[in-house]
């Protein structure tokens, strides 16, 4: 530390001499990019340069890279780099460790408390979990493999075909997702935004009912997309919260090119075994975002018709939980705490249906009559939500 300390005042008096500073630092003072970045930034002059010699730490110290990533509020420390995620703070704890392997992470041999194959929309198998004990095993055909320990460790092992983006995408957007499900929390698939008129809106639906396609539409109309599927509910004193998992969409190619088209080119594939596209979207500027309404997509009346309307708090609450994430279905008290909060949040949450056409000339009509309604219910003594029917 003493050396440290000597290092950095050197250094902070020659900046005030001269207009360069080519800085090698050894592993004496620090040991990973984001130590040095940090030591680096503490300087404030845009005429500071740096030099990490990674070959220097990983022979003398055997490093290993490590990212720092902020999903839905927590700390990841993961081996993979995630560019969907935003970066945590370098001296942040870790909620979740992050590891890939090099070899399959499911035991050869284990006595199998609990598993439950989910399938996707179509009803076709789309994954296995298992629990052992206190772990848990995801097993996805064709892509990758992971492996949960109870100190929040996950291992992960992407199949010999499969690319990078498929593992990123089945950690994101199904592991960790049922991980903080099962730590107690309520998350849900579906879409947040927060309007240009300061309201943040989520969208409920069964696959396929086009919450992305909205979601993207709202943020080519100036909206901010917080989330296009996945969503942490957060229940505090200034009411419910809406805590983005990450920012970003993921898209199928008509989709993006009826309402992005002119971010197409920055799409990258999400996944190796469909053609859905990924469009990185700016992080959120706050942790989390008071929740104004709750819209659930239906099917289409016709080709012409915009339907919105008050939902009855049953139907409302068992939406939520139809659209929450779970992982261990067994679990009986992690199941009646999950109806308890989605009971809830209908309590305190407008939840509104919503049909319309599904062709992109609708969608700005769409948004209109979605931002009417939110500022309708922020004025709930010229208009109740029951009025809001309209065909």
């Amino acid at each position: 530390d003493r050396d440290y300390l000597l290092v950095r005042s050197f250094l902070n008096s020659l900046i005030l001499t001269v207009a360069s500073v080519i800085i090698l630092v050894t592993t004496i003072y620090v040991q990973s990019p984001l130590e040095f970045a940090n030591y680096v930034d503490q300087f404030q002059s845009p005429w500071v340069r740096a030099y990490f010699d990674v070959g220097n730490v990983v022979i003398n110290v055997g490093w290993k890279l490590v990212v720092l990533a902020a999903f839905a509020g927590f700390t990841l420390a993961s081996d993979l780099h995630l560019p969907e995620l935003p970066h945590s703070a370098p001296d942040a704890r870790a909620d979740f460790r992050i590891a890939v392997a090099e070899t399959p992470v499911f035991p050869a041999v284990a006595t199998v408390s609990w598993q439950h194959d989910f399938t996707d929309s179509h009803g076709a198998h789309a994954f296995r979990c298992v629990r052992v004990g206190d772990d848990f095993g995801f097993d996805f055909p064709g892509v990758a493999q992971a492996w949960v320990t109870p100190d929040q460790r996950v291992t992960l092992w992407r199949r010999y075909d499969a690319s990078i983006e498929s593992l990123r995408h089945v950690l994101l957007d199904q592991i960790l997702p049922r991980l903080l499900a099962q730590r107690g929390h309520l998350v849900l698939h579906g879409a947040a935004v927060h309007t240009q008129g300061g309201r943040t809106l989520l969208l409920l639906g069964d696959s396929g009912m086009g919450k992305s396609t909205l979601a993207a539409a709202f943020g080519s109309s100036g909206a901010q997309v917080l989330s296009d599927d996945g969503v942490l509910i957060a229940f505090e004193s200034a009411g419910v919260q809406v805590v983005p998992c990450y920012a970003g969409l993921r898209l199928w190619p008509d989709s993006l090119d009826g309402v992005m088209a002119e971010r197409a080119g920055e799409s990258t594939p999400m996944a190796h075994y469909n053609d859905k596209r990924r469009l990185l979207q700016p992080g959120p500027t706050h942790a989390s975002y008071p929740l104004d309404a709750i819209v659930i997509l239906q099917s289409p009346i016709d080709d012409g018709t915009i339907s919105l309307g008050s939902c009855h708090s049953q139907a409302a609450c068992m939406a939520l939980v139809r659209n929450a994430f779970q992982l261990d279905l067994g679990d009986h008290a992690n199941l009646q705490a999950l109806l308890s909060r989605a009971a809830e949040t209908v309590q305190v949450i407008p939840v509104q249906t919503l049909a319309y056409p599904r062709n992109y000339a609708a969608l700005p009509r769409v948004i209109d009559r979605l931002e009417s309604m939110l500022d309708r219910l922020a004025r709930p003594d010229t208009e109740s939500a029951g009025q809001l029917a309209t065909a």
